[in-house]
């Protein structure tokens, strides 16, 4: 028996109970939280809300605040110098490190107990994918992750990327399907890294590609022709090119896996001479799949992958964040999954109440098709009535538990002139001028500039030979004409001349790359790094070189 086969027998029970609880979320839902509640009664959180004479949810939900990652700093902080039975009775084995909205990052608790309740609700999207592609195991995967290891804290506890952690504590067994060893994700240069990367992968069969960001794998696409000569070489001679700086211990640990090629090589040359380059459609022809996040400004990079893949499935990775898991994906090419009720206890604010003091919650059964809402989690790491500060649409139900998709960080809203023009606005008027036009783009971004104007100020960087003047003109017409579409409060503005019209600014080719190389050498995770789609820092454009300005009209 496969593996696939027994995953599928193994964990066919667990997705019976799982469906079984979709026809009643509240109920499961009711379980997941007293059961967290029962367990960190005793905790120093648990006695400041007397957690034990907690009766109902509704009880709950007077009792306990709505918190943020600030109102909750200095418990954390000492939790990660190594005091004990604060947010949780569990010792954190590691802390997920994630940006806040302070130069100080967020540590979020991980614990064995959370860690074995997020295995099986990996454990369950896995069985999905499993049953609807029984052949993804054909080859390996190509799994690209951040390093486990960013620090320590106080009482000596790794701090990092929840991502590297995870796959660095694959079991063996599950290990052996992957492609590239952890130490892969070690490596400090940017350029180094990605060359192993190519390198490792390109001398084998990839079947499926597993990262959140779906730029990362674009970006890898389009190295490959730059390093495909010394790839072919290295592949037949089994060895790591010296001209990349990897520390020798990475090295050694890398190349001992390695063995010479020649077919493999041979195989690459020949397709490099009749296509006059390398694509993974081509190399990879066995490729069944690519999990990565689907919604939100991702989906502008997905028609992208075409250009490398051809039409290929793609399995979204569910709304993921440090703090929480929150879905469960069950179809292809579907931006989103089922609400993860025997996970985590969830709650949702409209997005027009975020604003208000009396802010209303809903429960998972009280929610709507088509409406936007934060997401508020309870967790078995110690988070209660936590704000994630994501933004969901309800898009469908799987019997009557919410199907969610993310949509946009919440804080991802400017407001100059009254227009609170949200990121996710910017994303589907952007996709919808980039098709209209025929354009890809491979870097963009909305600044508020209120001191010109004010107005919005668009970087861009485009795919491939620069359009023309007049052609960048009228995709900057469209792009006005689809904001205003998408946001009456910008129509309105614009109308009324309380808002002038934007600019568009060209940026040098591989200001993007250059940007993002920049960050990720100062510690933002490579698997999870987003560039803002709008922003309302007016010293964002200082970030690159502009090589042309195109006015509107």
């Amino acid at each position: 028996m496969n593996i696939i086969n027994l995953s599928l027998k193994v964990l066919e029970p667990k997705r019976r109970i799982f469906e079984a609880a979709t026809k009643e979320p509240l109920k499961a839902q009711e379980h997941v939280l007293f059961e967290y509640l029962r367990r960190s009664a005793k905790t120093e959180y648990g006695r400041t809300y007397d957690f034990a004479s907690i009766k109902s949810i509704d009880e709950y939900r007077k009792r306990v605040p709505l918190v943020d990652y600030e109102d909750i700093r200095e418990h954390v902080d000492r939790m990660a110098a190594g005091e004990e039975n604060i947010l949780t009775r569990d010792k954190p084995i590691f802390f997920g490190a994630t940006s806040g909205t302070t130069d100080k990052p967020k540590l979020i608790p991980v614990t064995r107990y959370s860690e074995s309740q997020n295995d099986s609700l990996l454990n369950l999207w896995s069985y999905y994918i499993a049953r609807d592609h029984p052949d993804v195991t054909d080859g390996k995967i190509l799994a690209i992750v951040s390093p486990e290891k960013e620090g320590e804290t106080p009482s000596g506890v790794l701090l990092g990327a929840e991502s590297g952690h995870s796959y660095r504590n694959l079991p063996k067994t599950v290990m052996a399907l992957y492609s590239l060893p952890y130490e892969v994700f070690e490596i400090e240069d940017y350029e180094a890294r990605h060359y192993a990367m190519l390198r490792i992968s390109m001398g084998q069969e990839i079947t499926d590609i597993a990262t959140l960001n779906p730029n990362t794998i674009v970006l890898l696409c389009r190295k490959i022709e730059r390093w495909q000569d010394l790839i072919i070489k290295d592949i037949a001679e089994g060895t790591l090119s010296e001209k990349f700086e990897i520390p020798e211990r990475i090295r050694k640990n890398i190349t001992i896996r390695l063995k010479p090629d020649k077919r493999r090589a041979e195989k690459l040359s020949t397709i490099l001479r009749s296509k006059g380059k390398l694509l993974p459609r081509d190399f990879w022809p066995k490729m069944k799949m690519i999990e990565c996040w689907m919604g939100g400004m991702m989906k502008l990079y997905l028609k992208e992958l075409e250009t490398y893949f051809g039409k290929i499935t793609t399995r979204d990775m569910g709304c993921v964040s440090t703090e929480a898991r929150s879905s469960i994906p069950v179809r292809d090419n579907d931006p989103g999954g089922i609400l993860a009720i025997r996970t985590n206890f969830f709650e949702f604010i409209p997005k027009e109440d975020i604003d208000s003091k009396n802010k209303r919650t809903l429960l998972c059964d009280g929610l709507e098709k088509g409406k936007e809402y934060y997401i508020v989690v309870t967790t078995a790491a110690g988070l209660y009535r936590y704000n994630i500060d994501d933004i969901v649409k309800v898009y469908d139900f799987f019997n009557k538990t919410p199907m969610i998709e993310f949509v946009q960080k919440g804080r991802g809203a400017t407001s100059m002139a009254g227009e609170k023009l949200y990121e996710s606005q910017v994303n589907e008027s952007l996709k919808a001028s980039c098709d209209a036009a025929g354009l890809t783009i491979d870097f963009f971004c909305a600044v508020a500039t209120p001191l010109d104007g004010p107005r919005y100020t668009l970087l861009a960087e485009f795919s491939g030979p620069g359009p023309s003047d007049e052609r960048m003109r009228k995709f900057l017409v469209s792009l006005e004409v689809q904001l205003r579409i998408h946001n009456r409060e910008y129509d309105f503005v614009r109308a009324s001349q309380l808002l002038k019209e934007p600019v568009l600014k060209i940026v040098r080719k591989g200001s993007f790359e250059d940007y993002r190389a920049r960050k990720i050498s100062n510690g933002a995770p490579e698997g999870q790094f987003k560039a803002p789609r709008l922003t309302d820092d007016a010293e964002f454009e200082k970030n690159f070189s502009v090589e042309k300005t195109i006015p509107f009209g």
